[in-house]
């Protein structure tokens, strides 16, 4: 157990238990939250289809003063890194509307790794493909940016990045993803920030919730991060002092991108943890109620916790953590059978997690007829 979480975690089961309330009404209402964990189509949805199925897409209007952000500022030019693995038709898309456009990585691709290859584009005024590039706002398909540089430059920069060393070998870096972007520039050093923005004014990513653009600048000495809520009366005039801070910036060879592994483990971490806490909060409302700190230090205990049982895949320890909701945070402590069957280390771990989706469903129907369910 993580000694600095033990005083929320016990906030976190008072919540929890407040979902369950000792009310039996309540309970039967949490029922259908439960069976939409376990929905289609294979039964078991993971957090991450939660993630990327959630509907997030707000109204023109309140990307109206996004755009305009993008498109007037003085002597640059927008772009969009746009994710094909995101949107699945993004290459009809580009070919449909030709916007002046480069891959991010390099060569022939095979047609299936160009589908879901990153791609660099030019938004331009007036033009119906950046309306089109602007309606993906909330869909995590790609980031924006604005910079001096032309896009040829962009993507000579881009392209650098894109392949970083990890355990001795090369991986692709996904800063084209905005949950990776916006969790990764505030663990950057001022190297890594100068080696990363090369002639990038700013970025604009979004939150994870659709309303909210997270703004990220590098004046050549700090991080510059602005939180911004969209709508007709967004305060984007105060961003302008930023793009001047940015102009101000010394130019120059923005050196080679290193990714720290302790910077990679920390960014997995927040990932996780983020997409965890949006799990739960789309299939226990309730969990919303609880303070963000709190629940993502609830879900790294229990995270913990289902390890020792020997659950580590994401679908496996969201039954672990549902369990956990519902049936209170000791549940592996205060239900003989669960007990049992978690510490049986001969139990293939798809079967063991199956098995607690089962008794989550029985213990929470049996609690809601009044039977405790302890006995099971």
């Amino acid at each position: 157990m993580l000694p600095e979480v033990q005083g929320s975690a016990e906030t976190a089961d008072k919540a929890s238990h407040r979902a369950r309330g000792g009310d039996h009404d309540r309970l039967r209402r949490l029922l259908p939250a439960l069976r939409q964990a376990r929905a289609a189509p294979s039964r078991r949805r993971s957090p991450r289809d939660h993630q990327q199925t959630q509907a997030k897409v707000i109204s023109a209007a309140d990307i109206r003063p996004l755009k305009r952000l993008l498109l007037c500022t003085e002597g640059a030019r927008a772009f969009a890194m746009l994710d094909g693995a995101a949107q699945p038709d993004l290459l009809a898309t580009l070919a449909h509307y030709q916007p002046e456009r480069y891959c991010l990585l390099r060569g022939a691709l095979e047609p299936g790794l160009a589908a879901v290859a990153p791609y660099l584009v030019a938004l331009e005024h007036e033009a119906p493909f950046t309306d089109w590039v602007m309606s993906l706002w909330g869909l995590s398909s790609g980031v924006l940016g604005v910079s001096r540089c032309d896009l040829h430059g962009l993507n000579r920069h881009f392209r650098s990045l894109i392949l970083i060393e990890h355990a001795d070998r090369q991986a692709y870096f996904r800063y084209y993803d905005p949950v990776v972007l916006r969790n990764y520039l505030p663990t950057c050093t001022e190297v890594e920030l100068r080696a990363f923005f090369g002639e990038v004014e700013f970025f604009i990513v979004e939150d994870e919730e659709p309303g909210v653009a997270l703004i990220f600048g590098f004046d050549g000495d700090v991080l510059r991060q602005h939180t911004v809520a969209l709508g007709e009366g967004a305060p984007l005039d105060t961003l302008h002092g930023l793009v001047e801070r940015n102009r101000l910036r010394p130019q120059g060879e923005a050196g080679k991108l290193n990714v720290r592994p302790e910077q990679l483990q920390q960014l997995g971490m927040s990932i996780y943890l983020e997409r965890m806490r949006l799990y739960l909060n789309e299939v226990f409302p309730e969990s919303r109620r609880v303070p963000r700190t709190t629940l993502e230090r609830m879900i790294m205990e229990l995270t913990e916790r289902a390890a020792g049982y020997k659950l580590v895949l994401e679908n496996h320890i969201a039954a672990f953590l549902a369990a956990a909701w519902i049936l209170g945070m000791n549940f592996d402590e205060s239900y003989p059978a669960a007990r049992e069957v978690l510490l049986d280390y001969e139990m293939d771990c798809g079967r063991k997690a199956e098995w607690l989706w089962d008794f989550i469903d029985a213990t929470a129907a049996s609690l809601g007829t009044g039977d405790d369910g302890r006995g099971l």
